[in-house]
């Protein structure tokens, strides 16, 4: 039984990974290409019924798991860990059993074993390429979109929503980076999307509406446009459209962030040498919010919490970090993932404070309330 090695084993997994999510995560559906559902271990149903964060990919990198929530993650083989509480001994033999590879005969395992290791080959190739397209259109989509100090009807929405929605007018900003906020008149809502799956593969058969969206850009610490972040609004109101989810992310954002301010030197941070306080947060509303309060400081937001402690705190321009906090991060697991954040920052040799907002659940909460 042992002929046949993990690799071959992860690889069996990966092939049949709809199947072995639909085991593991009964309660789950596939959205796109992944496959989401509560976290069977946290119980995260009974406190966000209608929002499950637990997903699992369907093809690329097939089976590396993320919970957003909880900040958990892992490979396919820590998929059947986690939701079956195993250890590793005993998630590969519940693989085997799951793969069939007990009733096997030993030529027929020495087969699948050579089929699996061909098959990891050109998983790796196809995985290479995809991530390569995934760039493409990160770029695509971000160069769809126009300067939202652009003189368009879309950018004037776009303005209107962080004047009028978020009480944060962008023109008030010192030292605004203006590179990072664009506006697409009329994207794709892919959440939307129908995908179906044929020969094996999913594909898109129906798109999603679409609406204007602020089209804000993920740099490296290179100014690369990595990835973005999408805010899709009302077509004719300063809010937010009328879908479920109006803000997602595309691309490779760990590691890159979103510019709001550049601070006193007006230099981004991919040209400045100057050292300077930086305010670190999550969101652009917060950031907004930070660089109009702040404007001794260059303001950056990391997309999510767990990407704070990936921000480039290293780059020259970064004397000190204040991690602007969310007043509801209470729970164990955010408290958790708050403290690997200042352990990943203070890494660096930079000092890192936490400041959080004196109303309300974050900054933005005393420009709208």
């Amino acid at each position: 039984m042992r002929d046949v090695n993990v690799d071959s084993i992860k690889q069996a997994l990966k092939d049949r990974i709809g199947e072995l999510c639909a085991r593991l995560l009964p309660d789950g559906r596939q959205q796109g290409r992944f496959w989401v559902a509560h976290n069977p271990v946290t119980g995260d149903a009974i406190d966000h019924p209608k929002d499950p964060t637990f997903k699992v990919p369907l093809d690329g990198d097939a089976g590396a798991w993320v919970d957003y929530r909880s900040g958990d993650k892992g490979d396919v083989i820590r998929l059947i860990e986690y939701t079956q509480r195993l250890d590793f001994r005993q998630a590969m033999d519940w693989a085997r059993e799951f793969l069939g590879l007990r009733a096997m005969t030993a030529r027929q395992r020495v087969d699948f074993r050579a089929e699996q290791e061909a098959r990891r080959a050109e998983a790796a190739r196809a995985a290479e390429a995809k991530a390569l397209e995934k760039r493409k259109a990160v770029l695509r989509l971000w160069d769809g979109a126009g300067s939202i100090l652009d003189d368009t009807p879309a950018a004037a929405l776009g303005r209107r929503y962080f004047s009028e929605g978020r009480g944060t007018p962008l023109d008030q900003i010192e030292n605004l980076d203006r590179v990072t906020f664009r506006v697409h008149p009329a994207l794709e809502w892919w959440r939307g999307a129908t995908w179906e799956r044929r020969g094996g593969r999913l594909c898109k058969v129906a798109l999603g509406p679409k609406f204007p969206a602020i089209v804000s850009g993920f740099r490296s610490p290179t100014g690369v446009v990595t990835a973005v972040h999408c805010t899709f609004l009302d077509p004719v109101e300063p809010r937010k459209a009328p879908v479920k989810e109006a803000k997602l992310m595309f691309g490779e954002a760990a590691g890159s962030v979103i510019a709001v301010s550049c601070g006193p030197t007006g230099l981004a941070h991919d040209a400045a040498s100057e050292p300077g306080p930086l305010v670190l947060c999550e969101g652009t509303e917060d950031g907004t919010t930070l660089a109009l309060g702040i404007p001794e400081a260059r303001v950056w937001a990391a997309g999510s919490l767990l990407h704070m402690g990936k921000a480039p705190v290293w780059l020259p321009c970064v004397s000190a970090v204040f991690v602007a906090a969310d007043n509801d991060w209470k729970s164990r697991t955010a408290q958790r993932q708050l403290d690997q954040v200042l352990a990943d920052i203070a890494s660096h040799g930079k000092p890192v404070e936490v400041m959080r907002s004196a109303i309300g659940k974050d900054f933005n909460d005393g420009m709208t309330e």
